[in-house]
């Protein structure tokens, strides 16, 4: 049985931004200066966690970042790992994202029963692209998984036990079939360390590419600028107590009764 796990990454903060803010440069910051996220890291622990527990279980990594994010996963040893290409895939498109990425998918990993990727795919923060590649994919969708056990006996159709964030608490989900899971960070799912060995073997790895297509003109969503954040005005008064903590508790209580009698 093969797991896909399809990873992102984000913008390392160990790297100031460029000074020029334009699309193409920050484009490129993120392409060059990629770190896993804590969503890439559940999605890879759940995986691996799938495979240590069945031996019947692969691995495929596909991996939408550099040569050096690609090699750093390698070092957790899938079965399987390619690196996909996706620079001339716009990523503040989530439909492009997604329909490149069903595309290598389809070629990288036909087999898939589960995908499992991070709830935000990429670090723009907006969440469309699991949900999306679930519908591309045609994959029953579920968001915010903790964890998955594998419940049937391997001798038939897959079946999973998935622990997700629910709107009420935890929920138990049962499920059949092939699906699509979006992984949140839980300290159940932390990822392990990977063993030195495999890391130094990771850095001699012949690393395969696939090169996304550009989407056609009339699918894409045109980005027409990037602007630096304005910070806003704070506008509400602040007082400042000052003295003791009695004297701050005594202040506070008399600016509180001046306020509801006011």
């Amino acid at each position: 049985m093969d797991i896909a796990v399809v990873i992102s990454g984000v913008a390392d903060p160990k790297w100031p931004l460029p000074a020029d803010t334009s699309i193409a440069s920050l484009q490129t910051h993120l392409s060059k200066h990629a770190a896993l996220s804590p969503f890439d890291e559940a999605a890879l622990e759940l995986s691996l966690a799938l495979r240590d527990a069945h031996a019947d279980i692969r691995v495929v990594a596909l991996v939408a970042g550099d040569e050096a994010l690609a090699r750093r996963v390698a070092g957790w040893r899938p079965d399987t790992l390619c690196r996909i290409d996706l620079d001339a895939v716009p990523r503040w498109d989530g439909i492009a994202v997604s329909a490149a990425l069903a595309l290598a998918l389809a070629q990288q990993a036909p087999d898939a029963t589960l995908v499992i990727v991070g709830r935000e795919f990429g670090d723009f923060d907006d969440g469309t692209v699991p949900a999306a590649l679930a519908g591309q994919t045609g994959r029953i969708a579920l968001p915010l998984v903790l964890g998955v056990r594998r419940t049937d006996a391997g001798n038939g159709g897959a079946t999973f036990d998935v622990l997700r964030q629910g709107n009420g608490g935890l929920e138990r989900v049962a499920l059949a079939g092939p699906a699509l899971l979006a992984a949140t960070n839980d300290p159940g799912n932390r990822l392990r360390h990977p063993l030195m060995k495999n890391v130094m073997l990771a850095k001699k790895a012949a690393i395969d590419v696939w090169s996304a297509p550009a989407p056609a003109a009339s699918d894409r969503v045109q980005l027409e600028s990037i602007h630096t954040a304005t910070e806003p005005v704070r506008t509400t008064a602040c007082q400042w107590l000052e003295g003791s903590p009695a004297q701050q508790a005594h202040a506070l209580a008399d600016w509180l009764v001046a306020e509801a009698q006011a």
